[in-house]
């Protein structure tokens, strides 16, 4: 190539390059201009504004929380409208003014708004996080809320928040299953501040609430709004990023509040307990219930009640914060000898005619020994139906001594005692079961060893510990005759739109494998317990025939023994379980049995499930009146 041409080449390229780094530093500071005149031209008085007030703020938009329905749509909880007083403390100018111009607001009926020793305390705990905002009162009226908007020139700092707060429809009657809200402890907070939580954030503190938190919660948004030099909010900014909150998701519970309900209203409002009752086919909780109670709604109200009524609740001595539905333990008593039946029929020790060597005049004599049975005079002697319709406890004590505890220990497990049920709600405790292995490791450090005469007790519930939603699983595994459920809560999860995103399948615990002549024995001696002459009348049921078995159980604190009872029924195919503990009561067949008895006649007269059923059952009756030809059977 010739030289000239060379040099023309180059020229051509460094004009070249030289164009487009021009164009390009000129189109960088086109951009720059076009943005500065936006900013300065177009909206220069805004800036000008938020510039002199120093006023533009992040604010979290709070997610609605997840409502909570029963199994047929009844509201549960929901979320109501409050309004709160928070203060920004950056934004005083002094905390001294601002505490007694606060002291000075008064309610409408005359009572100051504030205490100063509480509101001083709050004021110093904000000061610990200067630019987070912190409430102050909660849950205010609305003339107070136009009396902070009024003064708001003199109160810089001091804003009014809308939020939302629970409101437990129920009551006290589903406490212990739904739980309650509660503000996030001061030492929590940086650990959960990761997962998207604020500065007094309230979060489910038991039950439902807690166990389901992450569903419930949703995930907050957040906007930049205008605030003057007070910490007054001039609205959002609109020309800023908005991210919209997501609502949390509402949760359908498998309880039904009609039940829930009839349960409440049963129990004795002077004792405690527990009652449990299940849906035998799934392991679905239909009644959750444990007495005394709290009404959660007193965990929504302003912080001095709520702390009043806190410190009431925690020093009761009836302890009515504790799920004895879940976590109160007791002997199984009486219930406890359809166990030893079942397992002496299983292993084949036990036939529905089996007589006892001793019949029962009231004592049993086992070396020195003498144990008594609950009717002094005696039953005299008994086959097996009979002795579990009679509740005989002398005829007990031999089935355990000729069945053996390890095989008694065997069967209570795979019908479900002992070990926790897994129920998907925290605070669930174990129960303990008894036996030779069981109760040296257990009692070791007392040095107590197992002797053959313990298995007497064994085998009339009376050395095990149970709790009512093991007692009422229990029983439902005994009436379907195939298979013990693990017991839940949760339904089914919708999210606003009310599409369902999840729902709960059942899940077997353990396979109980009865023999069909143990199935045939155990419902006609549990039926026998409900008839004229049982121990369970009282939970007879007009057209539904109802199994069930009753139970008091030893109880070392008091004079009167636990009552139990637990029931199945129709006593086949039953659609309906139950298990009832009352604590410190007397006999299970006049304290415990007619709580299960309403909540059973309820059910079958009320509920379409129930009412269908004793429909088929009298379908049933009039075929077989008609195919015996009007006769009798």
């Amino acid at each position: 190539m010739p030289v000239g041409l060379h040099i023309q080449d180059e020229q051509f390229e460094r004009n070249h390059k030289s164009i487009v780094l021009i164009v390009t530093v000129a189109c960088f500071f086109g951009v720059l201009f076009l943005r500065l005149f936006f900013l300065q031209i177009i909206q220069g008085q805004l800036n000008i504004r938020l510039s002199q007030e120093n006023a533009m703020q992040l604010k979290v938009i709070k997610a609605p929380r997840g409502l909570i329905y029963d199994r047929n749509g009844v509201v549960l909880v929901r979320n109501r409208p409050s309004y709160s007083i928070a203060v920004l403390p950056y934004k005083l100018k002094s905390r001294q003014d601002i505490i007694r111009k606060l002291c000075s607001i008064r309610e409408e009926n005359g009572d100051r708004l504030f205490d100063s020793t509480d509101l001083v305390q709050r004021m110093r705990q904000a000061f610990g996080r200067r630019f987070d905002q912190t409430r102050l009162k909660e849950d205010i009226s609305m003339s107070v809320v136009s009396i902070i908007e009024e003064h708001a020139m003199e109160l810089p700092g001091i804003s009014v928040e809308n939020e939302s707060r629970r409101e437990y429809t129920m009551g006290p009657e589903a406490f212990h299953a739904l739980g309650y809200m509660s503000e996030i402890p001061e030492d929590q907070f940086d650990s959960l501040k990761k997962h998207g939580y604020q500065y007094g954030d309230l979060m489910g503190k038991a039950g439902i609430e807690h166990r389901y938190e992450d569903i419930f919660r949703g995930k907050d948004g957040q906007e930049y709004i205008e605030v003057n030099a007070y910490g007054k909010s001039l609205g959002r900014i609109k020309n800023m990023p908005r991210v919209a909150p997501l609502a949390g998701d509402d949760v359908y519970l498998t309880l039904d509040a009609d039940l829930q309900h009839v349960a409440y209203q049963a129990f004795p409002d002077s004792l405690k307990g527990g009652v449990v009752v299940m849906d035998p086919r799934s392991g679905e909780v239909l009644v959750m219930l444990s007495s005394p109670s709290v009404d959660p709604n007193i965990f929504s109200l302003s912080v001095s009640l709520r702390s009043k009524n806190w410190a009431t609740v925690a020093l009761d001595p009836n302890l009515p914060l504790n799920n004895r539905a879940i976590a109160g333990t007791y002997p199984p008593g009486s219930c406890f000898k359809l166990v030893s039946a079942i397992a002496g029929l299983s292993i084949g020790k036990l036939q529905e005619n089996s007589h006892m060597p001793s019949s029962c005049n009231g004592v049993y004599h086992y070396g020195r020994r003498i144990a008594h049975c609950w009717k002094a005079g005696g039953h005299g002697s008994l086959d097996l139906v009979s002795a579990i319709q009679q509740s005989c406890n002398v005829y007990f004590y031999q089935v355990g001594l000729r069945v053996g505890d390890e095989p008694l220990h065997t069967y209570a497990q795979r019908l479900g005692l002992g070990p926790v049920t897994g129920i998907d709600i925290p605070g669930e405790k174990p129960g303990w079961l008894s036996g030779e292995k069981e109760y040296n490791e257990r009692f070791a450090a007392r040095g107590w060893r197992w002797t053959n005469g313990l298995v007497l007790d064994m085998a009339i519930g009376q050395t095990e510990l149970v709790t009512p939603i093991q007692l009422a699983d229990m029983i439902g595994a005994i009436g379907n005759t195939k298979y013990l459920y693990r017991p839940f809560l949760l339904k089914e999860v919708r999210n606003r739109d009310g599409i369902v995103v999840t729902a709960s399948k059942p899940t077997v615990r353990t396979e109980i494998n009865l023999s069909a002549e143990t199935i045939r024995v155990m419902q006609k001696a549990m039926a026998k317990v409900i008839e004229i002459g049982g121990t369970g009348g009282q939970a007879t049921v007009p057209g539904v025939p109802v199994g069930g078995k009753t139970g008091s159980a030893q109880n070392p604190q008091g004079e009167l023994t636990h009552a139990l009872f637990i029931a199945i029924a129709p006593i086949q195919n039953p659609v309906i379980a139950c298990g009832v503990v009352v604590e410190n009561a007397g006999h299970g067949g006049s304290i415990a049995a007619p709580i299960a008895g309403k909540i059973f006649r309820y059910y079958f007269a009320n509920k379409p499930e129930g009412k269908q059923v004793v429909a088929m059952l009298a379908a049933q009756k009039e075929a077989e009146k008609a195919s015996s030809g009007g006769k009798k059977p």
